[in-house]
């Protein structure tokens, strides 16, 4: 299954970001990203353990297209920060660092989170109350979620 999981990742890695509608230099440093995180996934071989934060690979790289399609690019900052977090979380687990792996956990899920309200609110040009309401569902359930990660992970034992 890694294999399939690998090799699936990286044919929409490379549709990703080889068609996402933005400067070449800016799709290669993409690219270059999703392919680091691609090629540690394949070194370590983790990527399909259900606790590794490496199968978000897939999903990653459609957020990056998804980003690029509705043209949200200030947002394309805080998505360059995701794979280098995703390698930090799983270093952190080998090492068996739980403090940092806890700090590293929520600022990952917060920027997925904020990346996904931006993905959302520029794809459907919001503003005012539906901004207002989205903006502030979005926080309640993040919230909820990356606290309930955080503790999970703060109690999560692989020893």
């Amino acid at each position: 299954m890694n294999a399939a999981f690998l090799s699936g990742s990286l044919l929409l890695i490379l549709l990703c970001a080889g068609s996402a509608p933005l400067p070449l230099e800016q799709r290669a440093g993409g690219g270059m990203l999703l392919l680091a995180l691609w090629a540690y996934a394949a070194w370590t071989g983790r990527a399909v353990q259900p606790t590794s934060s490496l199968r978000l690979m897939p999903g990653v790289a459609l957020l990056l297209f998804g980003l690029a399609l509705v043209e949200a690019r200030p947002a394309l900052v805080g998505w360059a920060l995701v794979p280098p977090l995703i390698v930090a979380l799983e270093e952190a687990r080998r090492w068996g660092w739980r403090s940092l792996r806890v700090v590293v956990y929520v600022i990952l899920w917060l920027d997925l989170f904020a990346l996904v309200h931006q993905l959302v609110a520029a794809g459907r040009e919001l503003t005012g109350a539906a901004l207002l309401a989205w903006s502030l569902g979005l926080g309640v359930v993040a919230t909820v979620f990356v606290a309930v990660g955080a503790a999970r992970v703060q109690g999560y034992d692989e020893g």
